[in-house]
């Protein structure tokens, strides 16, 4: 279980750099289809089932939260070092 979540959290940092907020409908949909599916290959029950697909999807959010606020310090680092530049006038 733990390694699922360290996974769901560094895609979710992935995908947080990347795409906009809407990318993780599909991408919780496709978390609970892989619940669905792993359940009985793991003779899960219903409650553990359900467990894994809110860990992993929380996770995945917290992940791509992470990964938004790493895209935006990064930018603002850029942006700061750009505008402190002295600017060159014509005379």
């Amino acid at each position: 279980m733990a390694q699922a979540a360290i996974f769901s959290f560094l895609s979710g940092a992935v995908f947080g750099l990347r795409f906009k907020v809407f990318v993780l409908l599909p991408l919780t949909l496709a978390t609970r289809a892989i619940a669905v599916l792993l359940a009985p290959l793991l003779s899960l029950t219903l409650v553990e089932s359900l467990t894994g697909f809110a860990i992993g999807a929380l996770t995945l959010h917290g992940g791509y939260l992470f990964g938004s606020f790493t895209r935006f310090a990064v930018a603002a680092a850029r942006a700061a070092r750009v505008v402190a530049r002295p600017l060159k006038t014509a005379r």
